[in-house]
């Protein structure tokens, strides 16, 4: 890396920033910037935008944003039009165009709500703000975790609004002005976003090279941190 630069992670829904602790003890060695996880309060997705605008603004220099699952529609506008994000990094993740929402992906791609059957409305009707069945977390969520690993993301894991998933914005995404540096993990066993949407949704964003799979479920930052911090570091060095 000729600049060292910061590495901003974002989660997604049905978790917190905590689930990059893995990737975050790697990446502490590489000779990186600073290394922050943001802290989305997933009630609707202009504020999970914001809280990532806010974290950019803190950091000093040019930056890597990292968005797994949800996270990666949060970093497409977050990071738009921004001259210190220097590189995206999408872990199975959405990445939508402008005015796109996670929910309209998944129904162009004739895909229900991601395991809507084992999603519970802890909300109201009016507005639902769902959870994973702690039940169906491990299958769902974190299918190759440790099942004592994956029953304490189950029981810690962050409710989340139907206005974050449902909600777009309206800038030019990111990864449209970064292609040159965006990378893409896909996991081929995501019980959450099927492997095939990831797959056309990596190719509409970068090239074929900048495109890797794992063999893991939807929660690869947590099941496989050692390829996600290596994908984090060769944007880094592309920067």
């Amino acid at each position: 890396m000729t600049t060292a630069p910061n590495v901003l992670l974002v989660h997604g829904a049905w978790a917190d920033g905590s689930s990059w602790n893995k990737v975050i003890e790697r990446l502490s060695d590489k000779g990186f910037g600073t290394v922050v996880a943001s802290q989305l309060p997933l009630r609707g997705f202009a504020e999970d935008v914001a809280v990532v605008v806010r974290d950019l603004d803190a950091l000093t220099g040019p930056t890597i944003l990292v968005g797994h699952s949800y996270g990666g529609a949060v970093i497409s506008q977050a990071g738009s039009g921004r001259a210190d994000v220097t590189g995206l990094v999408y872990v199975a993740a959405y990445a939508p165009t402008a005015g796109q929402s996670a929910f309209q992906i998944n129904q162009e791609f004739g895909e229900q709500l991601p395991s809507g059957a084992d999603l519970v409305n802890i909300g109201t009707a009016e507005t639902p703000d769902l959870i994973i069945a702690r039940d169906r977390y491990h299958a769902d969520f974190a299918a190759d975790a440790d099942p004592r690993e994956a029953a304490l993301l189950a029981a810690t894991q962050k409710p989340t609004s139907v206005l974050s998933l449902a909600g777009s914005g309206a800038a030019t995404p990111a990864w449209e002005t970064l292609r040159d540096n965006t990378w893409y993990q896909i996991s081929t066993l995501d019980a959450m976003i099927p492997p095939a949407l990831q797959s056309r949704m990596a190719h509409e964003v970068t090239a074929t090279d900048h495109i890797v799979s794992l063999a893991t479920g939807h929660a690869s930052m947590i099941t496989a941190p050692d390829a996600i911090a290596d994908l984090i570091t060769q944007a880094a060095a592309s920067q």
